[in-house]
């Protein structure tokens, strides 16, 4: 079985993550945010991301305000999640040979359930993972093992027999708090030296080294 990070791993989508942050604050009167911090911030799941992107501005209004503008900026995102976003390159024909092997494909993500699916469905066809699961409220978040846990239980697969592919530090200490073997993608949102950090099993700098991982 082979589990999947989506932004940033799967998905290059941090335009789409500044543009609707921006756009959100830009409406309640509050400044930009640059898109390198945006991309430092994200992969918490987005009320973390909102909270670092407010301090980061200097926001200064109540808690009531605060969850106003959180919910502005899901609604938009969630409107439109796929504007801005696309596979990285080389990465739909790597999925492709896994699944022409038979091999099991699932994405995983601190992204709500909701529109991690629509994303990934949108974006790749309906069907084409065999499961899909971003956060609901009745397991916790990554860095968190259960959500592996319960992708690992729908297909009865060991976890001896998973790889979990992901590029940042939280996904990192996912994996190694699940005890799966643990791929860090450099491509995306964070420094290598940052994954390098987390001692995962394997690095790869291009998602055209998918297929190619070999257990040590």
């Amino acid at each position: 079985m082979y589990i999947f990070d989506i932004d940033g791993t799967l998905l290059d989508s941090i335009g789409s993550i500044h543009f609707f942050i921006n756009d959100t604050l830009k409406k309640y009167g509050l400044g930009e945010v640059p898109i390198e911090k945006v991309q430092e911030f994200v992969g918490n799941g987005p009320r973390v991301l909102v909270d670092h992107c407010m301090e980061y501005v200097g926001f200064t209004g109540d808690e009531v305000l605060k969850e106003e503008i959180y919910k502005a900026y899901n609604a938009a995102y969630d409107a439109n999640p796929t504007h801005l976003s696309k596979p990285y390159d080389g990465i739909r024909e790597e999925l492709d040979k896994l699944k022409n092997k038979g091999e099991i494909i699932a994405a995983f993500s601190n992204k709500p359930d909701k529109t991690s699916n629509r994303v990934l469905n949108e974006i790749f066809g309906t069907g084409y993972f065999d499961y899909i699961l971003g956060y609901r409220e009745d397991y916790k978040r990554k860095p968190s093992p259960e959500g592996i846990m319960i992708i690992a239980e729908r297909f009865a697969v060991n976890f001896s027999d998973i790889y979990y592919f992901g590029d940042s530090e939280v996904d990192m200490k996912c994996g190694k708090n699940a005890s799966i073997f643990t791929v860090g993608c450099s491509w995306g949102f964070r420094d290598r030296r940052i994954l390098e950090a987390e001692n995962p099993d394997a690095i790869i700098d291009n998602p055209r080294e998918i297929t190619s991982i070999q257990r040590v």
